[in-house]
């Protein structure tokens, strides 16, 4: 099976969240399953700092733009690091030529390039996939064309977050979305070119990064405007959960838990207190990651004797929250503003407790990385989260509320301080954590599986929006 899998950031040449080590791991273990994949993504100035060689180079690949405008890029050849996986990199000075991968005042223009030049691509490199694997609103508007142009391949949309759709404008003549097809209205809301609904509309199967993501995400709640689509076609979606490449997170590179934990307590300015239960979060400072909460509890929760690491960017009233409670509780919490790969790592590995109370979590890799370095999640019930860290059970490995407010947190922060306290329940609790195995090889089984269910969708009945 031939598979072109397309995204707009893959790591380890262009990370700004997750969806990055999704699109730059998964395909590894498709192709150990024997799948032929490849991905393609912009190439951004940025790309050439990951270290790759560049092993071949196609030029003057032919992109439609719009009925009256055709442009050109060129197509950079290189692999996913630790692989054979083939990685395509789109160039186009005037749309990539920078550092940014998003936030950019073309945005609309350079993503709608982006879907038009993978569909090109495969024309200029004479290599045609059965499938399309769609990462996120960025590549919406990908089905769109091949509803539009009525061939092409099968197309698996995967929704990584569904609070982000991309909506614009709608300069629809402009990215060669014509107002007299279907695709116009598959991808249109509002008089606003919106790229995410013409993905759910017009792919011909789709997905959630969790199961419990997929079940949210079809009620008004967490559905973001789309939940009634989503219901509409509900025979069609389905969750699989992310994974993590353990090779990556891997905790015998790491010094044992007890250096590991004193090294951090001093590199974050903390006493270096060995009993101290220390929690720690490397995340997005936002208000859906669950800091209102953290700040709300912040007094009860520090009553007791436990320590708190931060290490995020984002808000910048939530920033300035935990700012005022580090000058409050110097000796207790220590924040970080910014990001930190290597710092992020020695979070995980030399915290005791991760905290991830989130309001909406699609999938979470946070608490997985968490486990794999024996760093017991406090989580709240919801997405991803509820899929991989269970409090009861034959194997716990966490604690979970469901509630989100601040009182629920809180409580359940102190059940896990009492857990610390108890250390032959607490080893216990490591060893589960241990034993829990989030690699990518059986959720890339389930994706050869809807790979297999979106070409039979392509092939036996009509494409959605048409």
């Amino acid at each position: 099976m031939r598979v072109l899998m397309a995204s707009a950031e893959v790591n380890p040449f262009a990370k700004v969240g997750g969806m990055a080590d999704v699109a730059g791991s998964l395909p590894k273990a498709l192709h150990e399953l024997g799948v032929d994949i490849r991905v393609i993504m912009p190439k951004y100035l940025r790309v050439g700092k990951a270290g790759q060689p560049l092993q071949r180079r196609v030029d003057n690949v032919i992109v439609p733009v719009n009925d009256s405008f055709v442009s050109g890029c060129a197509l950079d050849e290189s692999t996913l690091p630790g692989s054979e996986v083939p990685v395509y990199f789109v160039e186009h000075h005037g749309y990539f030529s920078h550092e940014e991968v998003y936030g950019r005042p073309d945005e609309l223009e350079r993503l709608a390039f982006f879907c038009r030049a993978t569909l090109a691509a495969c024309e200029g490199l004479q290599w045609t996939p059965d499938v399309i694997h769609l990462n996120d609103w960025h590549t919406g508007l990908i089905p769109a064309y091949i509803c539009q142009a009525q061939s092409g391949p099968a197309t698996l949309f995967t929704i990584h977050n569904l609070g982000y759709q991309g909506q614009f404008p709608g300069l629809f003549d402009l990215v060669g979305i014509r107002r007299d097809t279907p695709a116009y209205w598959a991808s249109a809301c509002c008089g606003n070119l919106v790229f995410a609904k013409a993905g759910l509309v017009c792919s011909d199967l789709l997905n959630a990064v969790s199961e419990g993501y997929a079940r949210e995400i079809m009620a008004p709640e967490f559905g973001a405007g789309r939940d009634a689509i989503l219901r509409d076609r509900r025979d069609d979606l389905f969750g699989i959960v992310n994974g993590i490449d353990y090779s990556e997170w891997d905790r015998a590179k790491m010094p044992p838990k007890r250096e590991a934990k004193a090294a951090l307590q001093k590199e974050m300015g903390l006493p270096v207190r060995p009993e101290a239960p220390l929690l720690g979060i490397v995340s997005r400072i936002a208000s859906q990651k669950g800091f209102d909460l953290v700040a709300a509890a912040a007094d009860r929760i520090f009553r007791h004797d436990a320590q708190f690491v931060l290490l995020g960017t984002g808000e910048p009233h939530l920033e300035e929250a935990f700012r005022q409670l580090h000058t409050k509780l110097p000796s207790k919490v220590s924040l970080r503003l910014g990001f930190d790969a290597e710092l992020a790592r020695r979070i995980y590995a030399g915290s005791d407790m991760f905290l991830m109370p989130s309001r909406y979590e699609p999938c979470g890799l946070g608490q997985m990385i968490a486990l794999a370095y024996g760093t017991i999640p406090v989580v709240r019930a919801t997405g991803g989260l509820a899929d991989t860290v269970h409090e009861t059970g034959d194997m716990p490995n966490g604690f979970v509320f469901e509630p989100y407010e601040a009182d629920e947190l809180a409580a359940t922060v102190e059940r896990a301080l009492a857990a610390h306290a108890d250390q032959a329940r607490w080893q216990q609790l490591v060893q589960n954590a241990y034993a829990c195995d989030f690699s990518w090889t059986a959720s890339a089984k389930r994706y050869v599986e809807l790979y297999e269910r979106a070409l039979r969708n392509r092939t036996e009945r009509p494409r959605w929006c048409c």
